[in-house]
């Protein structure tokens, strides 16, 4: 069914929930509420298999605590769960221009994740991608890591949700930026077109699952900085539904009182998800 005539038309129902959303209050236990989100997925044995590769994409584009940056916390529970499943586990990761990520990484989570390899700038052998050849008129083409290309890997997206000032929201379809050689990136973010441009972005490459902590939220500002709501939510998705996730993610940040850039807009009309549909991102 089309995602967008679905939105649209809350009474028009799926046989199988697209997103998946828990309430993870305080005193919960994280990797139980994450195992009860992934439920309806399957569970996390539905997309990864004993030995499997897999590489978790966080944010950490800067030092600056959650919700700007994944929560320690929160990425260690879903490391736990995975090492149910296999040992090999990757961070991949490229924080904001100046920076070195691995340091970043290191400020926020200690020595907590010392046996996970970290893979990051440094270690990127960046590939060029031709984008409009799939549909792309903004962004016409990307140099992404090679690594996420391997047909061996597993990525899984665990994005932060929150506003931002240029991009207007950040979310699953957002995280991807964080791939792209940082020269390009920072082109890409003085121009007018970032909204549609994230979009297009996606069309490079296929995450395998989308994991989401809206449990604390940027309202205002973003995405290093601003004012903090907690809906107490995680959301998850597969990977092929970070349109979606995304939408549903908005309609969260949209539900709290607030002078941002979603403010007024209806969720199809916000410039990502808009042009993200145009692609068949859904």
């Amino acid at each position: 069914m089309d995602l967008a005539k679905q939105i649209k038309h809350p009474e028009i129902q799926t046989s199988d929930s697209v997103v998946s959303e828990v309430i993870h209050l305080p005193n919960d236990h994280l990797e139980k509420s994450i195992t009860n989100v992934l439920e309806p997925l399957g569970g996390l044995k539905n997309y990864i298999s004993k030995n499997d590769k897999v590489m978790l994409k966080p944010n950490f584009n800067t030092g600056d605590p959650f919700p700007a940056s994944t929560d320690p916390n929160f990425l260690l529970a879903i490391i736990q769960l995975i090492l149910a499943l296999t040992p090999n586990i990757q961070i991949i990761e490229s924080s904001t221009l100046r920076v070195n990520t691995k340091q970043v990484i290191k400020d926020i989570m200690g020595d907590k994740i010392q046996n996970i390899p970290l893979v990051t700038e440094e270690d990127f052998d960046f590939i060029t991608i031709d984008l409009k050849s799939r549909g792309a008129k903004y962004l016409k083409s990307v140099k992404l890591p090679n690594t996420i290309h391997d047909p061996e890997a597993k990525i899984i997206l665990l994005p932060c949700l929150k506003t931002h000032f240029i991009a207007h929201y950040t979310g699953a379809l957002k995280l991807a930026v964080g791939f792209m050689e940082r020269k390009q990136r920072l082109k890409m973010h003085i121009s007018r077109r970032v909204p549609e441009k994230v979009a297009e972005l996606n069309l490079a490459y296929k995450p395998d699952l989308i994991i989401m902590d809206a449990r604390k939220i940027f309202v205002t500002k973003g995405p290093a900085n601003g004012r903090v709501e907690s809906p107490q939510k995680i959301l998850a998705a597969i990977g092929s539904n970070r349109t979606a996730i995304d939408i549903k993610g908005i309609s969260i940040i949209q539900s709290f009182p607030a002078e941002n850039k979603l403010k007024n807009t209806d969720v199809l009309n916000v410039r990502t998800i808009k042009r993200a549909l145009e692609l068949g991102i859904d």
